[in-house]
């Protein structure tokens, strides 16, 4: 079992958090001691050998494909491998699938969506990862396919960013009605852009970060 964690391109931060490669898990045990996957989260998995699967609690099972975008997860998750299991992950922030690649984030909660049916270049990423062990290799690879989407994407919900920046400084100590007078929206319209963006209710986002201030 390895785990190497690699540093995205500066200019990917804060969207792009950091590289995961995972080499040789055989367990879902070794899955959850490195924090992966947690509450709130999104992940970009590309497979490279083995299999990884999701249970979460009150949803259907699923398996990932050779290429994914998946969580949050809003509850308890069981992970099972299929291994040794050889992946590389890409850890985002709350708003970094919306902004980078124009998904959807309410319609993967607790979920996934196939790369591969998003745009076609991931099916060429994930073959060129298919081919490399190397980390530095793998980092060229991420930096390139992720720096090429920064421009792409309408950034008409950007506030909702601002947004998720402001609570998470906060701690989540706030309440949504002050968030809408804050941004001067109203609380409907907050709610509604907040899901599409983040997968997450604000209600859910700013419980999430006042359990990891006290975990």
């Amino acid at each position: 079992m390895n785990t190497y964690i690699l540093k995205p391109k500066e200019i990917l931060q804060p969207l792009v958090q950091k590289y995961i490669v995972l080499q040789n898990i055989t367990s879902a045990a070794e899955i959850a001691q490195k924090k992966l996957f947690t509450l709130g989260k999104q992940y970009l998995v590309f497979t490279q050998n083995g299999s990884l699967s999701f249970k979460p609690n009150d949803h259907a099972s699923f398996e990932l494909p050779e290429a994914a975008v998946t969580g949050p997860f809003t509850c308890a998750v069981n992970a099972r491998v299929n291994g040794p299991l050889n992946a590389v992950i890409v850890q985002l922030n709350e708003y970094a699938s919306h902004r980078l690649m124009g998904i959807s984030m309410e319609s993967v909660t607790n979920y996934f969506r196939d790369l591969t049916k998003v745009d076609m270049q991931w099916q060429n990423i994930a073959n060129q990862l298919h081919m490399t062990s190397n980390l530095d290799t793998i980092a060229g690879i991420l930096n390139n396919a992720l720096e090429n989407l920064l421009p792409k994407q309408n950034t008409s919900l950007r506030q909702i960013d601002e947004m998720v920046d402001y609570l998470a400084a906060q701690r989540g100590q706030v309440q949504v009605i002050e968030l809408a007078l804050r941004f001067k929206t109203s609380r409907h319209t907050l709610e509604r852009q907040f899901m599409e963006v983040t997968g997450l209710t604000p209600q859910l986002y700013t419980r999430l970060l006042r359990r990891q201030r006290y975990a």
